[in-house]
């Protein structure tokens, strides 16, 4: 049993202005907006340049989810549990129990009063949030949804605890992305008929302004053109495209040597988020060469960075994943499939040989194509680490932070090791890329 908490307080989703007249709306101004162009301007405006002017300025950004950036947080809470005896004299209505509140975050970007209306297609069910925040110049916004146990009913799913709480989180949200889709659905069918609209607006302006024409011709009353008339030109409007994984960077009088913590932090979250996504869908991705596994990770990377590259030179050799900054330090990254401890060391010294004094960051990528006990690679990369670095933290069972020291130069180097299952059983299932 769970309890979803947010019912009563924070904010509650689709139970506002119904979307027919949300949309109406802006309708009515942008048809407010050409109703108060003047005559001189209608007759000798470009349609088409005001119909993009007003059917940019008149669209509706819709709903964004980022689901692979959903965080979790745990925090210890008192559960309330309904009395069965309630009613009964000196009885409460409910216990409070010790449990847990488990929070999931999920971020979104497009226009936040949308969760406020009511689309045509609906879910008969009710919505709400404990925390919403609205986005707001480079950042996402977000919302929470809230699950609470107790330490009792966690603990009597063993060790199913963390896939039970993860289903009840899916079963819940799938309703909220399907009214998300609802109304996104509504938003895409209104910015689709924005510019017919407009360009009928315009014209049903101008058979007005060309009637008034006519009506002064005949009585000989010329139009006064008004010498404050704006330019009929319209202003092009500059849309603001925020960039979810750019955050601003302070340029120092002198640039560091290295690049900056914050882009290697972002560089392995993207590779660590491309990696999961791999795992969760392995049977696509098991017969995958080396290089091609490489490249997909390059393919996300590139989206963030412009200057990823795979199999660049770099000092005595070649690196798999190469991004340049303006300070010409560089990041490097080294992909290999796991065959044995053996070759894995020799991953990380080839990654350590292609560093040169500026490069301080590096990567190793190991993916595991052929051995059914991941834990057991868990344990020898963890061995390893023991034995061969300054120092290491481990953020996640498959991530470990060194700091590893090169004798050769005398430096410590920051090494980041990222390891991903993406073993299957070929006997399970038909393949055509398996049966050679």
């Amino acid at each position: 049993m769970y309890y979803r908490t947010g019912w009563g307080c924070g904010k509650e989703f689709f139970n506002g202005i119904d979307s027919r007249n949300y949309f109406a709306s802006f309708y009515s101004k942008m048809e407010t907006e050409v109703e108060q162009m003047s005559d001189a301007e209608i007759v000798s405006c470009n349609f088409e340049e005001w119909a993009d002017y007003l059917a940019t300025k008149y669209s509706v950004v819709p709903i964004s989810i980022f689901e692979t950036n959903i965080e979790k947080t745990l925090s210890e809470t008192k559960v309330k549990r309904a009395n069965p005896f309630r009613g009964y004299p000196g009885e409460r209505d409910y216990f409070e129990i010790d449990g847990v509140q488990v929070r999931f975050k999920i971020p979104f970007d497009g226009d936040p009063s949308l969760f406020e209306l009511q689309p045509s297609s609906r879910i008969l069910s009710r919505f709400a949030t404990q925390s919403f925040v609205s986005p707001h110049d480079e950042d996402c916004g977000s919302f929470t949804l809230d699950f609470e146990y107790t330490k009792q009913e966690l603990q009597d799913k063993g060790d199913a605890m963390a896939e039970y709480v993860q289903k009840q989180f899916e079963n819940e949200f799938s309703s909220y992305k399907t009214m998300i889709g609802n109304v996104n659905a509504e938003v895409t069918s209104f910015n689709s008929g924005l510019t017919a609209s407009v360009m009928s607006l315009l014209e049903k302006r101008k058979k007005k302004a060309d009637s008034f024409s006519a009506i002064s011709n005949a009585l000989q009353i010329p139009l006064t053109a008004s010498k404050n008339a704006p330019n009929t030109k319209p202003i092009q409007l500059k849309r603001i495209v925020r960039q979810s994984s750019a955050k601003p960077t302070v340029k120092t009088a002198i640039p560091e040597p290295c690049i900056s913590d914050s882009d290697y932090e972002n560089i392995n979250n993207i590779i660590l988020m491309c990696g999961t996504t791999m795992e969760k869908t392995a049977r696509t991705y098991f017969a995958n060469t080396e290089e091609e596994l490489r490249d997909h990770l390059l393919a996300t990377l590139n989206t963030h960075y412009e200057s990823a590259t795979g199999e660049t030179f770099r000092k005595i050799g070649k690196t798999d994943i190469h991004i340049e900054f303006e300070n010409k330090a560089a990041f490097i990254g080294e992909c290999k499939i796991w065959h044995g401890e053996r070759l894995f060391q020799g991953a990380i010294q080839q990654v350590i040989n292609y560093s040169t004094w500026r490069d301080m960051k590096v990567s190793v990528i190991i993916f595991n194509k052929e051995n059914q006990s991941f834990p057991a690679i868990i344990s020898k990369i963890k061995s390893w680490a023991d034995s061969n670095t300054v120092s290491y933290t481990q953020p996640q069972a498959n991530i470990w932070k060194c700091k590893y020291h090169r004798q050769d130069m005398n430096v410590d180097i920051q090494l980041m090791i990222l390891a991903f299952d993406l073993y299957v059983d070929k006997s399970q299932f038909k393949d055509s890329r398996y049966e050679n």
